[in-house]
């Protein structure tokens, strides 16, 4: 009788009847059929048994990027971030507060005046200076010379004729405070920032440096984890981990997130409009303590950040600033974040493809933002000084009341600012207002009158009220210049979004 052949169980042992067939070197040993086993001596094999199992993996390469990055690493790499994110606040501040001061400052009767005196002079400089003798001869009898006075010297006799007013005592007693800017233009960053340097030097140029920075690496943060929670909730993948072309391989990219790649885009771009409107929203009370802090002048107490959120009278969005805080947050952020997937999308232009026009794309979306976000900002500005001030006028009611009027705090009922700012109306009144209301522009004539028929006759200017549509976008030539700085930088680098915001 023949006996069955036994096969072995051997791992090292081919298979007679698998002669090609290799075991995996990984895994758990079989068991030993004449060993016996008892509970307390698996226990007590199993974490040797479980080491030995997957000895072969390599787990480098998940771990780090093949190199050993310490902590001291992921310190120094932390503090350069930081460091340059502080040195391009540190930039941008001086541009930022004069732009600040000019979006809430009230545009009065008195702006037109001196740019009228200001062209006035500048149009009759030329009567200064006689005529050359060349021009005219003595010896030629003149016979044109008019009979009748002109009515520019009619003008001038009547004008020498009428009495001088003198100015009267409620004009001579309102003479601006010391910490007033006495800006002649409306519109000019450059005499903003020299009235700051001859008023406290550099204190008054970097106000609010440090809570910029601060309420800028807070809102990137808060938006980033807001994102990221929404994310796992929804059940989508993170949208700032979905563009599938990294931002240094397209030169000049600018713009937002990439939601092209999403498994639903449209509920990507909700998350991460929802996200900016999440962190605008917790962040307020920061974001009024620094425009109190740059609208106040230099010898106003407290100057620290503490010190001025203990003084609000709440660390929660006041009702007045919502709405003008949620636009301002969350339609950069829609307009930026849909014009990748648009781009992708719907036009067809991919950054791989066509890298030249789909940077210029973004370049163009990015100035779009630019000029979308002025006006609400302006908006939101005004909002802000305005809940300021009625802010500190209720404290002063109350410290009066309470018979401490004496309070270094609330010594008087109107809190002071470096300029005269504007009232606040509403999202659409305020806008109309600083339009049509506020202050007086010139118009220049129209084409018929440009050259007068007669010499007599000077073609004037027209007076109009309001700050024109000029007035809401106050500070663009500077955000231009910051655009085209970042976006021709990455360009002839090579990189994208790889450096601080300007």
């Amino acid at each position: 009788m023949a006996h069955p052949v036994q096969l072995t169980t051997s791992r090292d042992t081919p298979n007679p009847l698998r002669p090609y067939y290799r075991p995996p070197s990984i895994g758990l040993p079989p068991p030993d059929a004449n060993a016996t086993s008892s509970a307390t001596g698996a226990s007590s094999s199993l974490g040797s048994s479980a080491r030995d199992a997957f000895n072969d993996l390599d787990y480098s390469s998940f771990l780090s990027d093949g190199d050993s990055a310490s902590v001291a690493d992921m310190g120094r790499k932390v503090l350069d971030q930081a460091l340059w994110k502080y040195t391009s606040v540190l930039l941008a501040q001086p541009f930022d507060v004069a732009k600040t001061i000019l979006q809430v400052r009230l545009a009065t009767q008195l702006d037109a005046e001196s740019t009228l005196r200001r062209r006035t002079s500048a149009r009759f400089a030329v009567d200064q200076y006689p005529p050359s003798e060349d021009e005219s001869d003595p010896d030629e009898p003149s016979y044109f010379t008019p009979t009748k006075p002109t009515r520019a010297n009619e003008s001038d006799r009547s004008r020498s004729r009428r009495p001088r007013t003198p100015p009267s005592r409620d004009s001579r007693d309102q003479s601006p405070a010391p910490h007033v800017l006495q800006l002649r233009r409306p519109d000019s960053i450059m005499e903003t920032l020299s009235q700051l340097w001859q008023q406290a030097g550099a204190a008054a140029m970097w106000k609010a440096t440090n809570a910029t920075f601060i309420y800028n690496v807070l809102v990137k943060a808060v938006e980033g984890w807001t994102r990221n929670l929404l994310s796992a909730l929804f059940d989508l993948p993170d949208p700032s981990s979905l563009a599938s072309v990294p931002a240094e391989v397209v030169a000049g990219a600018m713009g937002g997130l990439d939601v092209a790649d999403s498994p639903s885009p449209l509920a990507s771009l909700g998350i991460a409009v929802a996200a900016s409107a999440i962190a605008a929203l917790l962040l307020a009370p920061l974001d009024l303590v620094r425009t109190r802090l740059i609208l106040t002048p230099t010898t106003s107490q407290p100057r620290a950040i503490l010190p001025n959120l203990r003084s609000l009278s709440s660390l929660t969005i006041p009702t007045s600033l919502f709405p003008i805080t949620l636009l301002h947050s969350t339609l950069p952020t829609l307009l930026s974040t849909s014009t990748p997937l648009v781009l992708r999308q719907y036009l067809r232009i991919d950054p791989l493809s066509t890298p030249a026009t789909y940077s210029l794309a973004t370049f163009l979306t990015s100035t779009a933002e630019l000029f979308i976000k002025l006006p609400l900002e302006t908006v939101l500005r005004r909002a802000q000084i305005a809940h300021l001030k009625s802010g500190h006028k209720h404290a002063y009611n109350k410290a009066a009341l309470n018979s401490f009027r004496g309070s270094k705090n609330v010594s008087s009922p109107d809190m002071d600012t470096i300029v005269p700012v504007g009232p606040y109306k509403g999202i659409f009144g305020t806008a109309w207002s600083i339009v049509s209301e506020e202050g007086i522009r010139e118009q220049p004539p129209q084409s018929r009158l440009s050259t007068p028929a007669r010499p007599g006759l000077v073609a004037k200017n027209k007076e109009k009220k309001g700050q024109g549509v000029g007035g809401l976008w106050r500070g663009w030539r500077v955000g231009m210049w910051g655009l085209v700085g970042v976006w021709g930088a990455s360009a002839l680098g090579g990189g994208g979004r790889t450096g601080g915001e300007f």
